[in-house]
């Protein structure tokens, strides 16, 4: 594992993160209707009214634990540079990466985009945005890291680097 390449992927990520939560995911025309969303879009949607809990869950696996994610995985990771300023990170850095690779889902919520842009294909014009092509990125950056950077690999790394 080369935490340098690492940090540098989870760096990229975060540069696209942004843009894939605030773009466009996708234009769906039909009928004259022309109707754009973004991830936030589609969560602060959700939100209102009777569909809060779904909302809440979304903004925590497609917002919240992804942001966690990566602030804790660039964390340990600038942490295993080598000669790097700082030292060991606090344990606490190492429980919110592993917890925040469960909760992360953005990779199912890509999935069911592509699913729903399948599905509505027959009965709208449905045009994939910027922002999906920033998501897509980002999940595949992210899941790249992910498996790279396995928890208990990235531990040894970081107790290896303090000893010396």
């Amino acid at each position: 594992m080369r935490p340098d390449s690492l940090l540098a992927l989870t760096v990229a990520t975060a540069v696209l993160w942004l843009p894939a939560l605030i773009l466009p995911l996708m234009r769906l025309e039909n009928l004259g209707l022309d109707r754009e969303a973004s991830l936030l879009d589609c969560v602060v949607r959700l939100m209102e009214g009777v569909y809060l809990p779904v909302g809440l869950l979304l903004l925590l696996t497609l917002v919240i634990m992804p942001a966690v994610n990566l602030l804790s995985a660039g964390r340990l990771l600038w942490a295993a540079r080598a000669g790097s300023p700082g030292g060991m990170p606090d344990p606490l850095w190492m429980r919110m990466y592993r917890h925040s690779r469960e909760w992360a889902m953005t990779d199912i919520f890509l999935l069911g985009i592509l699913i729903a842009m399948t599905k509505l294909g027959d009965m709208a014009s449905v045009t994939p945005g910027p922002g999906l092509f920033c998501l897509v990125v980002a999940v595949l950056l992210r899941l790249i890291v992910e498996t790279l950077a396995q928890p208990d690999q990235l531990q040894r790394l970081l107790e290896a680097r303090h000893e010396t």
